[in-house]
């Protein structure tokens, strides 16, 4: 089962990249799992709540699919009742409490949301976006090491999904882990060469090592797909006046051949 559509964005918190939830958690003709916007999505769901459904599954789906749209609109405290129904409705559902610790997440209760997606990995042993998230939780709250231990298990299950590398790549980069950071980078452009946070992040990683050279190749190959990317345009305006400081020390280590 996966979550709503309109609700992909809401996985995107914290340190990390989310992983994008695909399609719905129910049938695509079914308006309370594809609805165009949040509030279509509240109406449609809540027609199934109120219909008196006999389909406990479907019901349950319903006020999850519901949650997420409250959420989408910021209504907090209506997501996490939805999401509390949903798991009394179905207590050993991973995915409620994957959606519930979304919401606990956003209020930096970080306690309540990594005891949620624990839960759901008891569930479910497989849910790599679990374990991504929960990754996510713990590199917000500086546990770098914590974060790459549940990134690994994530990439044990799903070795080519692409956000998994680049994720643990930045905690790597936080430890100052240059070269394993370089590595998932590497490794996240080969699965996925659109991916321009990975060359902008590997650009940042490389001009840290004193690789100017293949820094700058990162910076200009994302201007080239997007020449209004800010983040590559300040970080390679920022990686030019390093380089120029650089060149008047006499110390220099600037390295200036590709990796």
């Amino acid at each position: 089962m996966h979550l709503l559509r309109t609700s992909a964005s809401v996985f995107a918190i914290l340190a990390g990249v989310s992983l994008s939830p695909a399609a719905a958690f129910t049938q695509r003709a079914d308006p309370c799992a594809d609805a165009p916007t949040p509030a279509q999505h509240v109406f449609a769901c809540t027609v199934v709540i109120e219909s008196g459904a006999s389909d406990s599954t479907k019901v349950k789906i319903a006020y999850v699919n519901r949650g997420l749209a409250y959420f989408a609109t910021n209504d907090l405290g209506k997501a996490i009742s939805d999401f509390n129904t949903a798991i009394a409705l179905a207590p050993q559902d991973a995915d409620a409490y994957e959606a519930r610790a979304i919401a606990f997440a956003s209020e930096r209760d970080y306690e309540r949301a990594i005891a949620d997606y624990r839960k759901a990995i008891n569930i479910d042993p497989l849910a790599t976006r679990a374990y991504n998230n929960l990754a996510n939780l713990y590199e917000a709250e500086g546990d770098f090491d914590g974060a790459i231990a549940n990134y690994n298990r994530a990439l044990e299950i799903s070795p080519n999904e692409p956000r998994l590398y680049f994720n643990r790549g930045n905690a790597f980069k936080a430890l100052g882990r240059r070269k394993d950071a370089i590595r998932d980078y590497n490794r996240t452009i080969a699965l996925d060469g659109k991916f321009l946070s990975a060359y902008i992040a590997r650009g940042n990683a490389r001009a840290a090592a004193g690789d100017v050279q293949s820094a700058e190749a990162d910076f200009d190959h994302v201007l080239e797909v997007d020449p209004m990317n800010n983040a590559a345009i300040a970080d390679k305006l920022a990686l030019g006046r390093a380089r120029g400081a650089l060149l008047q020390s006499p110390s220099s280590s600037i390295v200036t051949t590709s990796k």
